[in-house]
């Protein structure tokens, strides 16, 4: 399964560690570091899933171009109302718009110190 169709697999975020004489701070270095690491992937997942759009409204355009040319329908859209190029289309965004989120609400719960430091 791709990393844009798999976007938030945990497993291959690196498991940091940081060694510090106080077992809290411990803690609290390992989900910072974590953090910004899921935020680092998300962002450059999503970038790809912006890619992925572009190339997407590109080849909805040649294959409308290529259909006209030879004077047929797209048969999906005509018993849908969409293609499957218009319903990729669609996932992506959505798929854009989640990551979109996540980077929001991971920005929100990390401190400028730590957002400085990405």
């Amino acid at each position: 399964m791709s990393a844009i169709t798999n976007p938030m697999n945990t497993q291959a975020i690196p498991q940091a560690t940081t060694t510090i004489k106080d077992s809290s701070n411990t803690t609290n270095a390992t989900i910072s570091l974590n953090k910004k690491q899921l935020l680092s992937q998300t962002t450059r997942r999503r970038d790809e899933a912006t890619k992925l759009l572009t190339t997407l409204l590109d080849a909805k355009k040649v294959s409308e171009r290529n259909l006209a040319s030879i004077h047929q329908d797209d048969l999906l859209k005509r018993v849908t109302g969409n293609s499957s190029m218009d319903n990729a289309i669609a996932s992506t965004r959505k798929l854009i718009d989640s990551f979109n989120r996540v980077i929001d609400d991971l920005r929100r719960n990390l401190t400028d110190e730590d957002l400085a430091l990405i």
